[in-house]
């Protein structure tokens, strides 16, 4: 009978650890760790994060966490009004947003059309993902690099496996590109991997 209750205890106490190891890059109630990049304009409202077009100065934008990762599991929740706006998750950007992401690091695509160059969980310019329409509402991103391998699941779905070499290092954000288009973030959570 003690053996199943050690069992037990150790079972719990190592799913305790291990979700222990997951940190939360946003407190739900301000952008501190945050730093806007380009033209957009960003927020928090209920608990979430914010971005669109600003009217006093038009173009897209990037918000960029201001620590660097290398290798890691990033999870973020986000959805777009209207559902196939034009977005992105920025990964290992060396250069904070100064430049464009998707060329200095990696942006992980938000589009959702069928038949875009690059549909959602794309890595942009490098891997085209397979196609899964997101849901109305809240969609789930996973994303794992580590070395030169990057993997992205989307609502639990892989749907882009690739290896690269571009950036093993940097900051991890996210993209307001269109007029007219809001995107929303929330549950932002980060995992280093060893």
């Amino acid at each position: 009978m003690r053996i199943p209750v050690r069992f037990a205890v150790i079972f719990f106490l190592a799913l305790v650890s291990l979700e222990a190891q997951w940190v939360s890059l946003f407190n739900g109630k301000d952008l501190s760790g945050w730093k806007p990049a380009g033209n957009a304009a960003w927020k928090v409202e209920s608990g979430v994060i914010v971005g669109q077009w600003d009217p006093a100065k038009p173009g897209g934008g990037w918000l960029m966490s201001e620590r660097e990762f290398s290798d890691f599991v990033l999870q973020v929740e986000f959805r777009g009004e209207p559902k196939h706006a034009n977005s992105g998750v920025a990964i290992r950007d060396p250069l904070h947003g100064a430049k464009d992401p998707a060329y200095s690091g990696y942006e992980i695509q938000i589009l959702d059309i069928p038949d875009a160059k690059m549909p959602t969980g794309s890595v942009y310019n490098v891997q085209k993902a397979k196609y899964v329409p997101l849901k109305d509402g809240w969609n789930s991103m996973e994303i794992t690099a580590r070395g030169t391998h990057i993997v992205v699941l989307l609502n639990g779905e892989k749907v882009a496996e690739t290896d690269d070499d571009r950036s093993l290092q940097g900051s991890v954000g996210f993209q307001s590109h269109s007029q007219g288009e809001v995107i929303y973030f929330r549950n932002i959570r980060i995992q280093k991997l060893k």
